[in-house]
């Protein structure tokens, strides 16, 4: 789940963090973890390399962070591994201020721990209690924000350890107990709850009072009317404090002045739009006096900045992390410049005059979010611009940089045959070599130019394999199982490595074997192959032991519902394997009679066992017991194997059409079960059956499984079928456990 983004250094020094929050930012939105070619970002593993150049194959819904970094590798300004390790990157988060989940409680990370561990030994010397409590977080009706920051906790704890110096003997005083009183008396003001308050302020102390101590009695109150929300008598105390020449706290008054400005500005909700942009502003021309000697003042001029005018930040922003070598400032400039991308429209990314911004708004230009579709208008006009764009700068600047956003998205047909050559001709060394490569593979994939592609796919795993990532293997392979020409390099290419990106799975799941099978083989394999194939397949030495499961499971299940009886016999001691609540009914099967009576037997299986499926996959995604999608290149379905013949391909198409022709599951099942039950035979399966007929027919959710056309018809048809099954069991079987447990037929 994403967590929240903000401009991170900045509102640290505004104490204005957002606490957690769950947004979408940062480009593509969702979290459809592919695990063995990570759609979204670079695996924390792979990403040095990544950064200095080995892009592999750029995906268009990459977060923007990785886009960044693909950009400047292509430039020639690749990162080094430490320079890398200083960006902190974290899924779309850039720095260390992301990981806020656990800040509140963290006292390491909220700097509150050094505060107590430098007091808890003062306070007892200076007879003050060892233990005081700080809420580090003030709220407003619209969420909480951090109030109290690690540096005025590291600010307070160095002063409490010299002001304790100045008792007799370097030890705390009188002098310091006050110190100290006033001190927890501010930060008893960090948990301000808005609204109308009376601050927490420090104890009054006698004129007779060292002067060190009522400069600092003037900050603390300054400090505590600041942090319980009365900021203009906060603003109003610091601007003293910065005229007092004898005050140590001098040099923070007038920025801290500025401060309470931003604070108003930020916090104040009720103020119209106006005043707060002049309270920004008046912020601004504070901070720009104390800049060339304050280094913080300049901070808060970007932040300020970023507040009046984002687009305009971003422009600057890109300008900088383009133009400028990289520094102790690229972390945060890149952190703000990709939360401003966010506050971007597409479209002003793509059209933006500043190369970086335009080059990851046209990356992007085929990815929408969550709840878009490719259909939507938007996304459609958003795909042309873009490509519209990246030809315009290709054929401005002749630049490989620019063919990658084209080949990435392009569909059959939009590729010029110059921008192919182009594409094609880009060196090995390139970091965008791979990506060029990968895409005039896809799209001769798309246009079943798949014994081309074959050839072009083993060159390069052959050439550039033992450089690759694993995502990016992954991706070749996934092209590779198209285009093989045997069932054997078919099966060898479904067989992936996990792609090894942290996703907080259970710490058992490190145990097991990383080599997998992605959804891509499924789909190929119960889309496109015929059950004389999926025998093949289920007996392939090569096909992975959790494959074989699922695979033995389908063509069982399809044997069952098209009364293959010897195919389902050839199966039934493995599926009934593990089942040992119903291997009575795979016992029954094999000793029932050829024909209606082993139809009985696997209709009793079916109801019993829901989660036997066949495994219908059609090009609409829809059909009888649809679970999955075709994988496709372009929006086009990807193609059938190039390994199956022509008879195989037409084959697997008949038995696919009679498959997705079925009826609900409980539908399918209700005529033959019901029609046996009517006889009330003397079996204890009867009762049970319309017990779990019932049962299914209430649970199914008809707009998954079937074809929306269909819909009507088959909601009736199921709805009749039930309520007849739950007369017929009350009435023949009235005093069974299934009866009692069958209280409603909806």
């Amino acid at each position: 789940m994403k967590r929240f983004s903000s401009l991170r250094k900045f509102a640290a020094m505004t104490a204005l963090v957002v606490l957690p929050q769950y947004a979408f930012s940062s480009g593509f939105d969702g979290f459809t973890y592919n695990l063995y070619a990570n759609e979204l970002m670079v695996a924390p593993r792979a990403l040095p390399q990544y950064a200095a150049g080995n892009l592999g194959v750029l995906s268009s819904s990459y977060w923007r962070v990785y886009l960044y970094l693909a950009y400047q590798a292509t430039k020639g300004h690749g990162l080094t591994p430490a320079q890398v390790a200083s960006l902190h990157v974290w899924d779309w988060h850039v720095g260390e201020g992301h990981r806020a989940w656990d800040y509140v409680g963290n006292a390491e990370k909220n700097g509150s721990g050094e505060w107590f561990k430098a007091r808890t030994p003062l306070a007892v010397q200076a007879g003050l209690p060892a233990e005081a409590e700080v809420k580090i977080t003030g709220s407003e009706d619209w969420g909480s924000y951090v109030n109290c920051h690690p540096d005025a906790f590291r600010r307070a704890a160095a002063t409490a350890k010299a002001r304790a110096q100045l008792g007799p003997g370097g030890k705390p005083d009188q002098w310091f107990k006050a110190w100290l009183e006033g001190q927890d008396a501010v930060f008893a003001n960090c948990g301000f709850t808005g609204g109308p308050s009376s601050p927490v302020l420090p104890p009054a102390i006698p004129e007779s009072a060292p002067a060190w101590l009522k400069a600092d009695r003037a900050y603390q109150e300054a400090a505590a009317n600041f942090y319980s929300g009365n900021l203009d008598a906060a603003r109003r105390q610091f601007q003293a404090v910065a005229q007092d020449a004898n005050s140590p706290w001098q040099p923070l008054g007038a920025y801290l002045a500025a401060r309470c400005l931003i604070r108003m500005a930020t916090l104040q909700r009720e103020e119209a739009g106006d005043n707060r942009i002049a309270r920004f502003r008046q912020a601004r021309e504070e901070l720009e006096a104390l800049a060339p000697s304050y280094a913080p003042a300049r901070q808060m001029m970007l932040l300020i900045d970023a507040r009046l005018d984002p687009a305009a930040q971003v422009k600057v922003l890109a300008r900088r992390l383009e133009k400028e070598p990289f520094s102790a400032d690229t972390p945060r400039m890149l952190s703000d410049y990709l939360l401003l991308l966010d506050k971007l429209p597409r479209n002003e990314m793509v059209e933006a005059r500043e190369p970086l911004t335009a080059w990851i708004g046209t990356m992007q230009g085929d990815s929408f979010g969550w709840y878009d579709s490719s259909d939507n208008p938007e996304v459609k006009e958003r795909r042309k611009l873009a490509l519209e764009v990246t030809r315009q700068q290709w054929q401005k600047h002749g630049d490989a940089l620019w063919l990658a956003p084209l080949l990435t998205f392009a569909r059959p047909g939009e590729l010029g045959e110059a921008e192919k050559k182009a594409a094609a001709a880009v060196p090995a060394g390139h970091p965008l070599y791979q990506t060029m490569q990968y895409n005039l593979v896809r799209l001769a994939v798309s246009e079943n130019r798949l014994a081309q592609a074959d050839k072009d796919v083993d060159r390069l795993l052959a050439s550039q394999g033992k450089a690759m990532s694993v995502a990016t293997t992954n991706r070749f392979l996934a092209l590779k199982m198209l285009t093989a020409s045997t069932l054997d390099g078919f099966v060898r290419a479904g067989r992936r490595v996990q792609d090894p990106v942290e996703r907080g799975a259970p710490i058992d799941d490190a145990a097991k074997d990383p080599e997998g099978t992605d959804g891509d083989f499924y789909v190929a394999v119960y889309r496109y192959l015929p059950m004389a194939s999926l025998k093949a397949l289920y007996a392939h030495p090569g096909l992975l032991p959790a494959s074989k499961v699922e695979l033995r499971e389908a063509i069982f299940t399809r044997a069952l519902i098209a009364n293959d009886e010897a195919t389902a016999l050839s199966l039934l001691d493995g599926v009934a394997e593990g089942r040992k609540t119903t291997a009575h009914l795979y016992a029954r099967y094999r000793k029932a009679a050829s024909g209606a009576e082993r139809k009985l037997a696997a209709a009793l299986i079916l109801v019993n066992t829901p989660e036997l499926r066949p495994h219908v996959i059609s090009n609409a995604a829809v059909g009888n017991d649809v679970y999955g999608k075709p994988v496709s290149i372009g929006e086009r379905p990807a193609p059938a194997p190039r390994f199956l013949s022509e008879e195989q391909r037409a084959e697997a198409e008949r038995e696919q059409q009679s498959l997705r022709q079925l009826s609900l599951r409980s539908i399918f099942l209700a005529p033959t079960l019901m029609a046996w039950a009517s006889a009330k035979p003397n079996d204890a399966e009867a009762p049970k059956a319309l017990h779990l007929l019932v049962a299914s027919m209430r649970n199914e959710s008809p707009w998954v499984y079937a074809a929306e056309e269909r819909l009507p018809a088959q909601t009736e048809l199921r709805n009749k079928y039930s309520r007849q099954a739950f007369a017929m069991l009350h009435k023949l079987y009235p005093n069974s456990d299934w009866a009692r447990k069958t209280k409603y037929y909806y």
